[in-house]
């Protein structure tokens, strides 16, 4: 659970972040593994498995958010696309379909860029999540630029695993990305730095954010709505056959504007009035990016009227 601010944080450090420019609220990060050096690690690692079945699978509840490092000391698969650092999981059973978001930050001048590997119960593939489709997100006052993506499935034993990995077509790429500096001058209104936009390089090496939600409506946020994508001609993961294209699941009835932004300052009051003021800028961000603009405008409002 987040720690607790108890508004000891000054209003002008809270009102600043929400404005989008960059806050020190931010926790501290692990130095980032130069690009090619991870790459050096992962040529050199031996492979940790001989099939999909024997990977280690953690399993993961239906609300749940990870912090997931890929880095010299995770594991190790050649999945038939290329091999790489991966995180495996099994996904929580009788429970109804989930929304499944990833967020993979870029961290100087690199990001981790995931593929998405959905297995049955016998550990086939069935679904396929190519880096490609998640969107590439401007920089916040809360997070750094950043790769995004959504997509939804029911559990069961036609989707019962998940693997995050990175194939050998992931890691020749770029990704093209708005800069802190750039993203200050739009939100305060100035001129824009001159120049192209600066370019990530894809690593081996990384961390990501995983977070599941159920859609049954019984989770305490707003669900993840966004369709997944369908999956791109990869090659053939190594034990197991080729990989069949499996039908997007229908997402959860859309709630209203209204609702959901009731949902969601709901709780950013009941973070306030628990005095946890870093799990409400959270939330406000969180609600910013699912489409509700103006909750940290309203959440700045807030916390002027709580100052002496």
């Amino acid at each position: 659970m987040l720690s607790s601010y108890r508004l000891a944080v000054p209003l002008g450090t809270l009102l600043f972040a929400l404005a989008g420019c960059s806050t020190p609220l931010m926790a501290p990060q692990s130095p980032t593994i130069p690009a090619q050096q991870g790459q050096q690690a992962l040529s050199s690692a031996p492979d940790c498995c001989t099939s999909l079945a024997s990977l280690p699978y953690q399993p993961i509840s239906a609300q749940e958010t990870l912090t997931l490092d890929f880095t010299p000391q995770a594991p190790v698969h050649d999945f038939g696309d290329g091999k790489s650092f991966f995180r495996a999981f099994e996904l929580p059973r009788n429970n109804g379909p989930v929304a499944i978001s990833v967020t993979s930050p870029i961290r100087d001048g690199q990001v981790f860029a995931p593929t998405i590997l959905v297995l049955d119960s016998a550990f086939q593939p069935v679904r396929q999540v190519p880096s490609d489709s998640l969107q590439v997100r401007r920089p916040t006052g809360f997070s750094t630029a950043r790769l995004e993506g959504q997509f939804s499935l029911t559990p069961g034993p036609d989707a019962q695993y998940l693997v995050i990995y990175s194939s050998e077509q992931d890691r020749r790429g770029s990704t093209s990305y708005e800069s802190e500096a750039k993203a200050y001058a739009r939100v305060r209104g100035l001129a824009e730095p001159p120049g192209p936009d600066p370019l990530a390089v894809h690593a081996a090496t990384g961390t990501l954010t995983l977070e599941i939600a159920s859609l049954t409506g019984n989770a305490g946020l707003t669900p993840l709505t966004a369709a997944a994508p369908p999956p791109a001609n990869r090659p053939t993961p190594s034990g197991a056959g080729s990989v069949a294209p499996a039908a997007a699941k229908p997402p959860a009835p859309a709630t209203t504007d209204e609702a959901a932004d009731f949902d969601y300052r709901r709780m950013i009051d009941a973070a306030l009035k628990a005095g946890d003021i870093e799990l409400a800028l959270e939330l406000a961000d969180r609600a910013e990016r699912s489409g509700h603009p103006g909750t940290r405008a309203w959440l700045a409002e807030r916390l002027q009227t709580r100052t002496p």
